[in-house]
């Protein structure tokens, strides 16, 4: 005599479509993470795109630059006037603005010394949500900078 077994090809099947879900829900983290990792790299190449913007302006005004016309601190309001260099700054800063989320920026530049070169220290910062490391968690929003120290 035979005795006939029911429902173990249901069991089968329940079990390849778990096995198949927990494989989507991990291809769908994937694709997320690629999305955010993309999107971090996209702002990052802007705030490096806008930092060699306002040195190319200094290197092309190196007079101004030499005079520190340039410097601003993250807390101090953009220059108001009518010079070259006030208008580069206000230009910078409003670029800033509108391509980075919270996008603000500071320039530093040490004195001017003969045959000595002329460093100055672009440094940019913005907001940005993070993939997680051992400083943040996944998901959370940041403040990342970029710092771009040239000779001028």
């Amino acid at each position: 005599m035979r005795r006939q077994q029911t429902g173990f090809t249901l069991l089968e099947v329940m079990v390849a479509v778990f096995v198949l879900a927990i494989g989507l829900l991990g291809m769908a983290h994937l694709q997320v993470t690629t999305l955010k990792a993309n999107s971090t790299a996209g702002l990052k190449t802007q705030a490096n795109i806008l930092a060699g913007s306002i040195l190319e302006r200094m290197k092309a005004n190196t007079t101004a630059a030499y005079a520190k016309n340039y410097d601003i601190l993250f807390n101090q309001g953009t220059p108001a006037g009518n010079s070259v260099s006030d208008t580069d700054v206000r230009e910078w800063r409003a670029a800033l603005a509108a391509y980075l989320p919270a996008g603000e920026g500071q320039i530093v530049c040490g004195n001017f010394l003969v045959n000595q070169p002329f460093i100055c220290t672009i440094t940019v910062r913005w907001s940005d949500i993070q993939i997680g490391d051992e400083n943040t968690n996944y998901g959370d929003y940041a403040t990342s900078t970029m710092v771009l120290e040239s000779a001028i």
